[in-house]
């Protein structure tokens, strides 16, 4: 993992942990991944209710790899408890997936210097089922396929921790220098006000990754199970990237029920629906499903205490409205366990 092109299956196959993609890294990673099953609306399009079950024969048919279900258990254990039921698992397993793919892409990227080169494995699928794809047969878009849209967004903000303390990193490809500003905030699960607050503004060059901030260990001595840290990076006062980060596995961390409440409006003009989400506490993978063959704008995002989203999706001339805003249904995290 020094130089030339690398393909990393140490997570996965090896079993590592994700935290390895900060560390295993070459000239071109042009190979690593992590799988996932698809949402449930494509389950449902190759398999009945009786084969809710990631081992029966139909779902087995269906899985791609010969360590697959066995993994994506083993590494769901480390992060979750375990799943409520068999729709919690296949969400679930698309968080875990986009998280830890990310995790990737970002370490790739904060290293400029040694790596210039990042391509996951694997864009989509040639038939229905359980695999490494950011994209399922159907064509609907994985938690994988959103989070990798800000993950190579031109502009990010990244981090990692060394020796306790977190070091932010901003990251370029821009051929033109861009001025930003960063912001850092510790919040609670149940407030929108921040506990702490820093601020950082910089200059970043074309193609570079620059440190911006490092928070010593000190500054972290916070109450790990009921706060998380935010990064979010402007330019001319616009939200161009934002992450946020957590100490704990969620399992442990105390995050209470959010009330997930959504406002619908149909701008027929354009054939778009927007929907509003908001909620009164911090959400993990608000993801809104719905029975359209089509992609939202925004899928499987967090949302702080009180926040609210705007997203979008478009729908056919030829499509029942109604029947698409009745089929709209609201999930994080959480729902997965309670």
């Amino acid at each position: 993992y020094k130089i030339g092109d690398t393909h990393y299956w140490g997570v996965w196959w090896g079993k590592e942990p994700f935290e390895n993609y900060n560390t295993k890294i070459s000239s071109f990673m042009s190979e690593y991944g992590f799988q996932s099953f698809p949402e449930y609306s494509t389950f449902k399009q190759f398999a009945k209710q009786k084969d809710e079950d990631i081992y029966s024969e139909v779902m087995k048919s269906h899985q791609r790899s010969s360590i697959g279900n066995a993994t994506i258990e083993e590494y769901m254990s480390r992060e979750f408890k375990a799943p409520k039921d068999f729709k919690s698992l296949l969400y679930l397993s698309q968080i875990l997936q986009s998280d830890g793919i990310r995790t990737a892409i970002e370490a790739h990227r904060r290293n400029k210097r040694q790596c210039m080169g990042s391509l996951y494995w694997q864009l989509n699928d040639c038939w229905p089922g359980a695999s490494w794809s950011s994209i399922d047969y159907y064509g609907k878009w994985k938690a994988l396929h959103y989070n990798i849209k800000k993950a190579f967004s031109p502009v990010i903000i990244s981090h990692e921790f060394r020796d306790s303390s977190l070091n932010v990193i901003v990251v370029s490809d821009l051929k033109e220098s861009v001025e930003c500003e960063v912001e850092i905030k510790l919040l609670g699960f149940k407030s929108k006000v921040p506990i702490k607050k820093w601020s950082q503004k910089s200059q970043i060059n074309p193609f570079k990754s620059l440190m911006v901030k490092s928070l010593p260990r000190e500054e972290l001595n916070v109450n790990k199970k009921n706060t998380y840290i935010q990064l979010i990076l402007k330019n001319n006062g616009n939200i161009i990237s934002s992450k946020n980060i957590f100490f704990l596995p969620y399992k442990e961390l105390n995050i209470s029920k959010p009330n997930l409440t959504f406002q619908l409006n149909v701008d027929s003009s354009l054939n778009k629906l927007y929907v509003n989400v908001k909620t009164n506490y911090f959400a993990k993978g608000v993801y809104i499903s719905s029975s359209s063959k089509l992609n939202f704008s925004e899928n499987y995002f967090d949302l702080d205490a009180n926040q609210e989203k705007m997203v979008s999706i478009d729908f056919l001339s030829t499509e029942n409205l109604d029947s698409l805003i009745n089929s709209i249904k609201l999930t994080s995290t959480w729902s997965s366990f309670h």
